[in-house]
C-alpha cells in the first residue's frame, strides 16, 4: 500500500481503539423506522462513524444554508487543504464530496457551521455518544471528532439515525432530506432505489499508535421504493489486503440486497 492511499485512508477513517467484541463485524437490516429486523455479529459496540458522517453532514449542510443543491457550491481545492488523494485536489461540489469521501469539504460545513450549531445538531439528531470533544487535549473536534477520536456510534444507532432520517422525524425540511438522498445514491435494484455511504480506516492499539494489522469498513444506507423502506448496516473488520474492509462491506451489501428486496 503506497504511503499517499494509505495516509488517505487514515484521514478518511477510524483510527480509535475498536472494543474486542467488534471484531466479529456487524450485518444488520432494519425497518424504514430503524427497528431492528435482523443482525448477526456485534451490533452494539461504538465505533468511530469515519466517512458514514458525512451522511448527517449533509443534512447540516443543506439546513444551515451551506449546501445549496447537488451540485452547489462548488468549492476550489486550496493548498492549506488534505489534499492527500488526487480526486481531493479538485473544485468539489456535494455530489462529488460524497463520491469521493472529500475530508477538506466536510470541515469546510463543520468551519462554517462553529461549534456551538455543529454540536446543537448532533444532539438533535441524537447522534452516537454526541461527543465532539475531539483528540485530548488539542481542542480540534470540530474538524476532527469523527475521524479518529471521540464520536462514537454503533451499528445499531447508525440503524435508528436512518430510521429517523428516511422517516422524516428528523427536524429538518423535506428538501433537506430530498438533497441529501440524492448525492448518496449509489445504485437501482429491480425498482429499488439505493443510498449509502462506505466509510474506512484502523483503529488504534493501546499505545495510541496505529493497528495497521486490522482494517474496519463500514456500509451503511437505505433502499427505497413509493411506500416502502428497507435500512442496512455493515461493518467489516478484516487485515489489510487487495481490497479496502469498506469496499468488501459495500459490495456484500449490494450482493445480498436483491433476496432481502424480495421479501418485502
Amino acid at each position: 500500500m503506497s504511503r499517499l492511499l494509505l495516509s488517505s485512508l487514515l484521514a478518511a477513517g477510524l483510527l480509535a481503539a475498536l472494543p474486542t467484541s467488534a471484531a466479529s463485524g456487524c450485518f444488520l437490516y432494519a425497518d424504514g423506522n430503524g427497528q431492528t429486523l435482523s443482525s448477526e455479529g456485534d451490533c452494539s459496540s461504538q465505533l468511530p462513524p469515519a466517512s458514514t458522517f458525512k451522511i448527517p453532514l449533509a443534512l447540516m449542510g443543506y439546513d444551515s444554508g451551506f449546501l445549496v443543491d447537488e451540485e452547489h457550491p462548488a468549492l476550489p481545492y486550496k493548498p492549506s487543504y488534505d489534499g492527500w488523494l488526487p480526486a481531493w485536489r479538485e473544485t468539489t461540489t456535494p455530489r462529488r464530496w460524497e463520491t469521493y469521501s472529500v475530508v477538506w469539504f466536510s470541515q469546510q460545513i463543520t468551519e462554517w457551521l462553529g461549534m456551538e450549531r455543529f454540536q446543537q445538531y448532533v444532539d438533535r439528531f441524537d447522534y452516537g455518544n454526541r461527543d465532539l470533544s475531539g483528540n485530548p487535549g488539542k481542542h480540534d473536534g470540530l474538524t476532527q471528532a469523527w475521524l479518529s477520536s471521540s464520536l462514537a456510534i454503533s451499528p445499531e444507532e447508525q440503524a435508528r439515525f436512518l430510521g429517523k432520517m428516511v422517516s422524516g422525524k428528523l427536524p429538518v425540511s423535506a428538501q433537506t432530506l430530498q438533497y441529501t438522498a440524492n448525492i448518496l445514491k449509489v445504485s437501482e435494484i429491480d425498482g429499488w432505489q439505493i443510498h449509502g455511504k462506505t466509510g474506512m480506516g484502523y483503529p488504534k492499539k493501546l499505545d495510541g499508535s496505529l493497528n495497521r494489522d486490522q482494517q474496519i469498513g463500514w456500509f451503511v444506507g437505505w433502499a427505497s421504493k413509493p411506500g416502502k423502506q428497507l435500512i442496512f448496516v455493515h461493518t467489516v473488520v478484516q487485515k489489510p489486503g487487495k481490497q479496502f474492509a469498506s469496499i468488501k462491506a459495500k459490495e456484500e451489501v449490494l450482493a445480498a440486497l436483491p433476496a432481502q428486496l424480495k421479501k418485502l
